[in-house]
Formats: structure tokens, C-alpha cells, sequence
């Protein structure tokens, strides 16, 4: 029996469906699932497309000024790297025109994992206080990233700070 070598490419390339409400909920408007990569603690790679955590702000690792961004990459590629993830897609785009989406693993949210473990902050502006609540509890068990890692302006105002 022959290996069907012509269809190893396309089982690499991150697969793309078009979202319905039965399946996604009503504010994904497509999926983008395969093994990941990280590119920093908000950010998921598929190849060389790189999907911005919806909702979130995680201080970056490459800035000297950012205390804390080598952690959050840390933490993100110990949940995601090499596994299988799922994003769910809003239509919108960061900067860089990087698409924005929820991702998952195993059914978590890997934004929510990310701000309830104090590696990053709900950005209430995008996330309508999604991830409040992981934040307060990320405080309270002693995971204050506020005090290390400033909202970033395009987030808005939060009554935490």
C-alpha cells in the first residue's frame, strides 16, 4: 500500500469552517482549529497566522519594560503548544491584521485560564467583562498583575484598577 504523500500538506494547514449559532455561538462568525504554536501570553499561532486572544492583555515578552510578559508566554505555551486548539473567530482583526478570537483547549478557555492564573488582564473593552471575575479571583489568591502590568489605553477603563 502506498502513502498518499500529496495530502500531508493539506492535513497541516489549519482548517477554516464557516460558524452557525448551533455550533459556536452567535458571535463567532468562523473557526480556525489545528496544532498550535504561541507567539506571546495573548497571542496563538496556526503557521504563520497568529490569532489575538479576544478580551484580554498579557504584557508582552519582548519589552524590557513589561515586567511579567516572559511568564505569560510561558504559561500560554504550557496550556497550548503542540495541542489541538480551537478559535472562535468574531470578524474583527488587531493590529497587524491579526484575527481575534476565543480559543479553547479541551473545552477551556485559554483567556480565562490566562487571566484567573495573573498572567494577563480582562480588557474589559473587548471582553464585556468576560473575565472579571477570574480576575478578581486571580487577586484574591494573591495573582495581582495589576500591580506590574498597566491596562494598555485601547482596553478602556475598569473599576478594578
Amino acid at each position: 500500500m502506498r502513502f498518499l504523500w500529496f495530502l500531508v500538506p493539506i492535513l497541516l494547514v489549519p482548517s477554516v469552517v464557516i460558524a452557525d449559532d448551533q455550533n459556536i455561538g452567535p458571535s463567532a462568525i468562523a473557526v480556525i482549529s489545528g496544532i498550535a504554536g504561541v507567539h506571546d501570553g495573548d497571542g496563538i499561532l496556526f503557521g504563520e497566522v497568529e490569532v489575538r486572544l479576544q478580551g484580554i492583555a498579557a504584557p508582552e515578552y519582548w519589552s524590557k519594560r513589561e515586567d511579567w510578559g516572559a511568564e505569560a508566554r510561558q504559561n500560554l505555551v504550557d496550556l497550548a503548544w503542540g495541542k489541538y486548539v480551537i478559535c472562535h473567530l468574531d470578524g474583527t482583526t488587531a493590529s497587524s491584521k491579526r484575527p481575534v478570537g476565543v480559543c479553547y483547549v479541551d473545552n477551556a478557555d485559554l483567556g480565562y485560564i490566562q487571566v484567573l492564573g495573573g498572567f494577563a488582564r480582562d480588557c474589559p473593552k473587548y471582553s464585556n467583562g468576560r473575565y472579571r471575575e477570574a480576575e478578581l479571583e486571580a487577586r484574591e489568591q494573591g495573582f495581582d498583575l495589576s500591580q506590574r502590568y498597566e491596562l494598555p489605553e485601547y482596553c478602556g477603563r475598569t473599576d478594578l484598577e
